[in-house]
């Protein structure tokens, strides 16, 4: 720096200055010096000494910082409370649609490296699911907003805070006379208490939301059977029938995690012949749920109705009249009507909360026919908080922009511009606000047409408290501070009133008001539990108080057309997030966009292929799309998800898939009736991991009838040349019970957090060079019209006789002494040969140095203690090798064994069903071994005879007519 003054120093400022003057110097510049654009800085000796000092002081700070005297990292001298390499462990909570998903955070010296489920609250009992895993990657985004934008360039703070003032002097004149405030879901009790005393000092103010996938129908069905809005809290593991009308309740979604550990409660009591389970599914497009179903009949939206009725019908509801039904759909409803009433109070009916709130409300009178209420079904009040008035928040808030009776428009932690409904065209109403405010983690399409953005802190890096699904209190803490010049919500919210705040003193105020008396004390154990005792919504027993039955609906005109969430980025909230882009969705495999789904004899008859591009119609809006043929999709359906088609400028999702939000209309947010499908002529490239899913005879998922479930189970291992291995003490192996697992991706994405395991974009996914050391295979047999569905996940087999070991030509594939298959990356010259030796496919090439590159809040993001893989080298599943040395440094220590359960893998941990045991299968009561005893154990590609110490539990089968007869 000493030689940028005197003589040269003043040509190398003349020079600077002068390239400041042009775009194209400007730009460079930018990308040079970041901060001097972002803060608006001009050009000049003493800012860019300044940026430069900056720069050469904090070369090694990762920006992660969470403990109060810690200053850069590396450390020089470490602070007293931190242990380098030991991870220190903060139970708090991320959002998902509103709910708090509560974990555990797993940082290094300050820097969070892993989310897992916390296992003290029962919400989730110490698993995610993936969206939850995939939020530790939206904390590190470079691509997160970073600083306040006044009409599109940077700002300060200080700016906002003023104009804000002025702002809220005026509406307390007015008594908040033509100002609104949009959120989006909340559950948090200190931004309830904030928004109220928002309308208690301008009570001619008005709140609105903005939820794309709300549960508005189904809080009408309540309102219409109870005359109240409640949440409906289905009690699967004590269900012995379950009949679902199109309700993905194992699918993607907020209460993913609870329904699916839930079901799995009880499908194992099946498992151990001490309870009985019944699944009917009737869908339009197969889910999840239908994959695990024992019986699945296809039908549009208007049949799933007329089923319901017939059901309702043979149940006992008065006053329901049955339509016409095909010959098939008839036999279904016998046989679910049958199970029913086996069952009684055992059996559980749902209907999918994208249906009418008629549809909803026949449901809710199957269950109390049933005598299910309290027992199988049960009610609390709502969890998320509505503003009082109009269910259709957003349209009521529109009328009022169209009307002109709107001046200032506060927008927080929202997109509606995006994520309106095609006829609400919100984009173009909210251009006639004279004020406009967005705060959001990203420069989104709202924030476009704002003319103050201003960026919200994460969830990981601010204070907040947020109700879980089941009503529950978490306090969220951070377990960093701020990356960014950011500020939270509830910071942002008291801006808007014209005063400063703390976001941890607004959430202990609220605490301190709530509690009253020993404060300090509870507040401590709400932060070490993640849990505020007593806060879970108590069950409550509504009386029946309208029992009337609507009338049926006409006949579908033409062809339907159903909506729903993207299993992947949602409804778009993680179209930023990589990891939610390129996890491949559970049914069809897809990433990095979305597709028409279509019925096989549908597409026949207009002659479409996967991956052949088409228009679809709704009223007078189109989109272009290449199409997926779905097997066992209704043939009068057409299906397509939501948070595609982004516009954002510096979204990573821009231009990938169509907007399905322009085919939603605010009346019919969910099916459309009457589109129409034309062929382009033209294709698309299609990101897929799995072109081919028909088993074609193969038994890759096998299947075993109930009542062989107590059959000896036969486990001789065909002859081979090779010796067998000597078995250590400990020796690890894996068994993963296909009757559990529901395909959701939780251990995939958990797998990909804790070993490094970089992205690799759409077009490499398309050519087949994906990363992930875990995949969950998804499998049809039968007819295609209706197929039977499994899921299988594939790790890394680790096999006693490994293909992979005898062909590497440089000793990189290596046989550990407790059973691992472990590759040697300093050894691997990246012949594959390897990989084409692997009869399973499990090892993944690294064709390009992904990580080389990435920005710096992404290299903190990264475990350390797994190695970032360089290019050129094979890498796999190593069954979480670090956790298992953990593990046996910590025996070594106490001078003692691993102990069983004591090694936890990140699949394992992460799965909502826990259909993966890891464990020492030298010892003959451990879990695994236990499970590997099972008359269902079965090793994949057993005539390979590659003894893989990573086994299969075989799905059992159930047939219709001995349970209705049983």
């Amino acid at each position: 720096m000493r030689q940028l003054t005197g003589k040269t120093g003043r040509h190398f400022w003349r020079s600077l200055e002068e390239l400041w003057q042009t775009p194209d110097g400007r730009r460079f510049m930018a990308s040079e010096f970041p901060a001097l654009a972002r803060n608006g800085i001009s050009i000049n000796r003493r800012s860019l000494l300044k940026i430069m000092g900056g720069s050469l002081a904090l070369a090694g700070l990762s920006a992660c910082k969470s403990d109060k005297d810690e200053a850069a990292y590396p450390y020089v001298s470490t602070p007293e409370n931190v242990t380098i390499g030991e991870a220190k462990w903060y139970a708090t909570a991320v959002t998902f649609d509103g709910y708090a998903q509560p974990v555990l955070g797993k940082t290094f010296t300050g820097r969070p490296v892993k989310l897992e489920g916390n296992p003290d609250h029962p919400m989730s009992r110490g698993t995610t699911d993936a969206y939850t895993q995939a939020a530790l990657l939206g904390l590190y985004d470079p691509g997160r907003s970073q600083s306040p934008l006044h009409f599109g360039e940077p700002a300060e703070w200080s700016a906002f805070d003023a104009e804000m003032a002025r702002k809220a002097e005026e509406f307390d004149r007015t008594k908040g006379e033509s100002f609104r405030l949009l959120t989006g879901p909340v559950s948090s009790p200190t931004l309830l208490r904030q928004i109220a005393a928002v309308t208690a000092r301008w009570p001619k103010a008005r709140w609105h939301v903005c939820h794309p996938v709300s549960d508005g129908l189904q809080r009408a069905a309540t309102v219409q059977t109870f005359g109240r809005p409640l949440d409906l809290h289905p009690a699967f593991d004590a269900a012995e029938t379950i009949v679902s009308f199109d309700d993905d309740f194992l699918g993607p979604g907020p209460r993913q995690t609870r329904n699916a550990g839930l079901f799995a409660d009880r499908r194992r009591l099946r498992q151990d012949a001490k309870g009985k389970t019944r699944l009917f599914v009737i869908e339009p497009i197969p889910s999840a749920t239908g994959s695990m179903a024992d019986e699945r009949l296809p039908a549009s939206p208007v049949e799933i109705d007329r089923l319901l009725r017939a059901v309702a019908a043979r149940v006992g509801v008065a006053g329901v009249a049955e339509s016409e039904l095909t010959g098939r759909q008839m036999a279904w409803a016998d046989k679910a009507a049958a199970a029913l009433l086996a069952a009684r109070e055992k059996a559980l009916v749902l209907v999918g909360r994208y249906h009418p709130s008629a549809t909803q409300a026949l449901g809710l009178l199957v269950n109390d026919a049933l005598g299910s209420f309290g027992k199988t079904l049960r009610f609390t009040d709502p969890v998320i908080t509505v503003p009082p008035g109009r269910d259709d928040s957003l349209k009521a808030l529109v009328d009022d922009i169209q009307a002109s009776r709107v001046s200032m428009l506060a927008i927080i932690g929202a997109n509606p511009a995006y994520t309106g409904a095609g006829d609400l065209d919100f984009a173009g109403a909210m251009q006639k606000v004279a004020v406009r405010i967005h705060a959001g983690l990203y420069q989104d399409e709202t924030a476009a047409l704002s003319h103050w953005h201003v960026p919200l802190q994460h969830d990981l890096e601010s204070w907040s408290d947020a109700r879980s699904v089941d009503g529950a209190v978490t306090i969220v803490q951070p377990l960093v501070r701020p990356f960014y010049d950011a500020r939270s919500a509830h910071v942002v919210l008291e801006n808007l009133m014209g005063r400063q705040a703390n976001d941890r003193e607004l959430v202990q105020q609220t605490w301190r008001e709530t509690w009253r008396e020993n404060f300090d004390a509870r507040w401590r154990q709400s932060l070490h539990r993640g849990l505020v005792d007593g806060t879970a919504a108590g069950f409550l027993q509504p009386p029946v108080i309208h029992r009337n039955v609507a009338d049926a609906d006409g006949p579908a005109s033409g062809l339907s057309l159903c909506i729903r969430p993207d299993a992947g980025v949602w409804d778009g909230a993680l179209s930023d997030n990589a990891w939610a882009q390129e996890t491949p969705r559970p049914l069809t495999k897809l990433t990095w966009g979305n597709a028409i789904l279509i019925a096989p004899k549908f597409a026949d008859q207009l002659r479409l292929k996967t991956g052949d591009q088409a228009i679809l119609t709704a009223g007078s809006v189109s989109v272009k799309a290449p199409v997926w043929v779905m097997p066992g999709q209704n043939e009068a359906t057409l299906g397509i998800t939501l948070g595609y088609g982004r516009r954002a400028e510096d979204s990573i999702a821009l231009g990938l898939g169509c907007d399905a939000y322009a085919l939603r209309r605010s009346d019919s947010l969910w099916h459309r009736d009457g589109v129409s499908i034309e062929p382009t002529g033209t294709g698309e490239v299609i990101a897929t991991t799995q072109l081919h899913q028909a088993m074609d005879g193969f038994d890759f998922v096998r299947t075993v009838h109930i009542s062989a479930l107590a059959q000896a189970a036969d486990h001789s291992e065909p002859p081979s040349f090779y010796p067998d291995r000597p078995q250590q003490d400990p020796s690890w192996g894996m068994s993963i019970d296909l009757d559990l697992c529901i395909g959701c991706n939780a251990c995939v994405t958990a797998c990909q957090a804790e070993n490094n395991i970089p992205v690799v974009g759409k077009e490499l996914v398309a050519e087949g060079r994906e990363m992930h050391w875990m995949r969950i295979d998804h499998y049809y047999e039968g007819d295609v019209e209706e197929p039977k569905s499994y899921f299988q996940p594939v790790p890394c087999m680790h096999c006693e006789q490994a293909p992979c070991e005898m062909g590497c030509p440089v000793n990189a594939a290596v046989h550990s002494i407790d059973g691992l298959n472990l590759q040697v990356y300093n050894r691997c010259i990246g012949t594959r040969t390897c990989s084409s030796y692997c009869p399973y496919k499990v090892r993944r090439f690294n064709w390009f140095d992904f990580t080389k590159n990435d920005a710096e809040s992404i290299q903190a993001m990264r475990n350390p203690d797994v190695t970032v893989r360089s290019r050129g080298v094979m890498e796999k599943c190593t069954y979480c090798v670090q956790r298992i040395a953990e593990a046996r440094i910590t025996a070594a220590k106490d001078g003692r064994p691993i102990r069983d359960g004591e090694v936890v893998t990140a699949c394992q941990q992460a799965c909502p069903t826990q259909a993966i045991v890891f464990g020492n299968v030298a010892d003959p009561n451990s879990a695994v071994s236990r499970r590997k005893a099972s008359a269902r154990d079965f090793t994949l590609l057993e005539e390979v005879n590659t003894r893989p110490r990573t086994t299969y539990l075989a799905r059992i089968e159930d047939s219709a007519e001995e349970e209705a007869t049983g």
